[in-house]
């Protein structure tokens, strides 16, 4: 049995191609790692436009059932009606001037 002999520039040789091989490895995990996080913010980012979409849509809804609601209220025959359930008196037309300036 022979044994090799390892001179000092062929350890040197086999420590540099671990060592490349070691940077280029931590490399390749960091961008994988990155790309994943990158995605996961994605995704996560576009529930977030999805859930703010849904909260502008129900917001609508309510506005413009609010408007419904107060051209409700403006309304004379609903002004009436509702004077009445009050047991308001209203206004004898017959008595009622209005001025112009």
């Amino acid at each position: 049995m022979k044994a090799q002999v390892l001179t000092g520039s062929q350890t040197e040789n086999v420590s540099r191609v671990r060592l490349s091989t070691l940077i280029l490895g931590s490399v390749i995990m960091v961008l994988l790692f990155s790309i994943v996080y990158i995605r996961q913010m994605s995704i996560r980012t576009g529930y977030d436009i999805s859930s703010m979409m849904n909260q502008i849509e129900k917001k609508d809804i309510e506005y413009t059932a609010l408007l419904d609601k107060r051209s409700e209220s403006y309304d004379s025959e609903h002004l009436y009606n509702r004077a009445k359930e009050l047991e308001m008196v209203l206004p004898d037309v017959k008595r009622t001037f209005y001025v112009k300036e």
